[in-house]
């Protein structure tokens, strides 16, 4: 297939998941698109403020009106206090800002380094090409193979990074921080003219942008280098940019998590610079949106519509820093909001009982809005849970995320950290749960973690960031990560990767005859899909137990159901059936943390991390191989991606091979003091309560 016959199949697939109301709309949007096009060329030459507004909002900005952070009252003792509270953040806050000084930057995880005064703030870092600075609606950005991934210029270009230096500012003040802020601010808006070149083609990627400007400018209050000049030339760049999210705002089938950081960019400008012409607009409208979005994208049992964690934590975080942006200028928060981040802590908090992370479920692709802790490996979930204890007043999520972390200080300042620690710290106790509006099962006990997915694939007719996992499941033992999800590793640069780690055999589950439960018609896009559901549940005694199914085989004649039985003596019992007739082939998958290596002996499977050791039996299928696979590239098969942009060889454990319907599967992991006597009981008394109770 030629690329002109590949971008006409998706044009099409992506026409077939629009309805008839989204293509009125998307023909309003080709008209707005022409006419900027005629704009593009005046924008940058002509104000749209007048200078009396510029000089009000000025004034106002330097006596601290509204409050963004902070006031002047308080600031002296919340630097202090960060001082004081975090010493190892603040030592690597000022240690990035020296080496962002010499034109060192990191781009999810990489070293890159660009000359002090001449940043390419269109070249994809990786390939070291650059986009054309053409009309942003003339770029395809969809397509990653031609100048590079867009999205490694983007993340440069949400400037995270001038936040750090705007900290290191208020932390040391040293005027060389904020002339630095300034200088690349002044140079960016030189480089990048109204309209043109890749950094106008998003409006999240604005969304994100402005809100860093506006953290890095309230930083930067006290400084010589925030002058009437550079506040006036910045200004008249965030009123630009707010009016093209304005215009183009997420809508329809593309109204996931952008649209959210779109409506939280518009309300925090809006809040921030009162004085402009469309403050009031923006504010009103980022706000509805922010409190309507939150009731589509987060279910009322916590989970997140689009079926990714990592974007569950996106949109929270969003949600904090506008709603208590508007909290403290004096604007009552939407109800809406604490419902859903009561929920959706309730569900992080089911997940990481006797856990740090969060598994990988979905797509993840290190997404934050604000870069507030500089430490490496600082936890964005813990981080949430801690910041929405104090806003919620809930003692259980302190117990889950018992620290107050340097970001929660920075979002929620002294009275946050007072709140947080007024609470108590009230232990949880492992509990299993079923969230049956997302379709999650969370199975937990004493020394054991499992999350099992058997939901939508996604949200909307895209399901953009949805992986075919249906009844796929994680385990961890002892907080380590034993059967993983192995991640996302990359989007549109990534080509047969991309499709790899969102496909079925990049899962905990089955694939029948090589193929995925859902049909993938482009990066983010989906066709066919699988559909599930939680068929019976029983979590209030020993063993607790779910039991779901999905139909994405149906049209090779067969239903996959799959039972889980957690028993607290230390088991998991997994029971596969595929019910139809005739012939397939299956492929079983048990992906492992890379940690994890695997001894095999007569009668079970040991696994082995530097943290624990578990064990595992299977039932006597000799129809099936059995094989460890780890690196392979042809076909792709056994990698893990810890994060965007990397990705390294795993271990997966395999059982192949050419069945006859229906089969049943069993597959059983034990640790602690169950031996292999005791593991082949619990198995067979799994097996006893299936049928006994007509389960399946």
């Amino acid at each position: 297939m030629t690329m002109q016959q590949g971008g006409l199949r998706w044009y099409w697939n992506r026409l077939r998941s629009m309805s008839i109301w989204e293509l009125f709309y998307r023909l309003r949007q080709a008209l707005i698109i022409q006419l900027e096009r005629r704009r593009a060329s005046v924008l940058h030459t002509q104000s749209e403020i007048a200078p009396a507004v510029i000089d009000l909002a000025y004034n106002r900005f330097r006596a601290e009106s509204p409050v963004i952070w902070f006031d002047t009252q308080s600031e002296p003792t919340c630097v202090v206090s960060v001082k004081r509270t975090y010493p190892n953040g603040v030592q690597a806050c000022l240690e990035r800002a020296e080496s962002l000084l010499l034109g060192h930057y990191e781009i999810f995880g990489h070293e890159i380094s660009s000359p002090k005064a001449s940043i390419a703030w269109g070249r994809d870092p990786i390939h070291g090409r650059d986009w054309p600075k053409d009309f942003y609606a003339d770029l395809d950005t969809r397509d990653g193979t031609k100048i590079g991934g867009v999205k490694w210029v983007w993340e440069l270009n949400r400037h995270h990074h001038l936040l750090t230096l705007a900290k290191a500012y208020l932390l040391a003040q040293d005027e060389r921080y904020a002339r630095e802020v300034c200088d690349q601010i002044l140079d960016w808006i030189d480089d990048n003219p109204p309209l043109i070149g890749v950094n106008w083609a998003s409006p999240l990627e604005i969304a994100i942008r402005l809100i860093n400007w506006i953290w890095a400018m309230a930083f930067l209050r006290g400084s010589k280098a925030l002058s009437q000049v550079v506040f006036d030339k910045t200004l008249m760049s965030i009123t630009l940019q707010a009016a093209y999210i304005d215009s183009h705002c997420s809508a329809y089938s593309s109204a996931n998590n952008h649209l959210i950081g779109e409506a939280a960019g518009l309300a925090v400008v809006g809040l921030a610079f009162p004085d402009l012409p469309k403050a009031e607009t923006w504010r009103e409208k980022g706000l509805s949106i922010l409190g309507a979005e939150i009731e589509k994208q987060i279910y009322p049992d916590g989970v997140p519509a689009e079926q990714s964690l990592s974007y569950l934590l996106f949109i929270l975080e969003f949600n904090i820093i506008a709603w208590e942006l508007a909290r403290r200028n004096g604007i009552n928060q939407d109800p809406r909001w604490y419902d859903r981040l009561d929920a959706a802590s309730t569900f992080l908090a089911n997940l990481m009982q006797g856990c740090d992370q969060l598994p990988a479920i979905g797509d993840a692709d290190d997404a934050q809005v604000l870069r507030l802790d500089d430490r490496p490996g600082a936890n964005k979930a813990q981080s949430i849970l801690a910041s929405a204890a104090a806003i919620l007043g809930r003692s259980d999520l302190k117990a889950v995320s018992p620290v107050w972390d340097e970001k929660s200080h920075w979002l929620l300042g002294e009275k946050g950290r007072s709140d947080f620690q007024a609470l108590s710290k009230v232990p949880l106790e492992p509990a299993s749960r079923i969230f049956p509006n997302g379709g999650y099962a969370v199975l937990n006990s004493d020394r054991a973690n499992i999350l099992w997915d058997c939901g939508p694939l996604g949200y909307l007719s895209t399901a953009a960031h949805g992986h075919a996992d249906a009844l796929s499941f994680t385990l961890a033992v002892d907080g380590h990560s034993i059967l993983v999800d192995p991640g996302t590793y990359a989007y549109q640069e990534g080509g047969v990767w991309r499709d790899y780690f969102r496909s079925t055999r990049a899962h905990n589950t089955i694939v029948v005859n090589h193929r995925d439960q859902s049909e993938i018609l482009g990066d983010f896009l989906w066709g066919r899909r699988a559909r599930t559901q939680i068929v019976r549940q029983f979590l209030g005694e020993d063993p607790a137990w779910v039991i779901g199914k999905h139909d994405g085989y149906q049209d090779e004649g067969l239903l996959h159901w799959r039972a889980l039985f957690l028993w607290k003596p230390g088991a998991l019992v997994v029971v596969d059936l595929l019910d139809g007739e005739g012939e397939v082939a299956i492929d079983q998958l048990w992906h492992l943390s890379e940690e994890v290596e695997l001894d095999f002996k007569p009668d079970h499977i040991e696994f082995r991390s530097p943290a624990t050791r578990i064990y595992a039996i299977t039932g006597d299928e000799p129809q099936l191989s059995r094989k460890v696979l780890s690196g392979e590239q042809d076909p792709i098969q056994g990698w893990i991606s810890p994060c965007y942009g990397v990705r390294k060889p795993a271990p997966v454990l395999t059982y192949s091979g050419i069945v006859q319907l229906p089969i049943q599967l069993t597959f059983t992991i034990f640790w602690g003091d169950i031996d292999l006597n005791a593991a082949q009981s619990i198995t067979s008394r799994s097996l006893d309560k299936l049928e006994s109770d007509v389960l399946i």
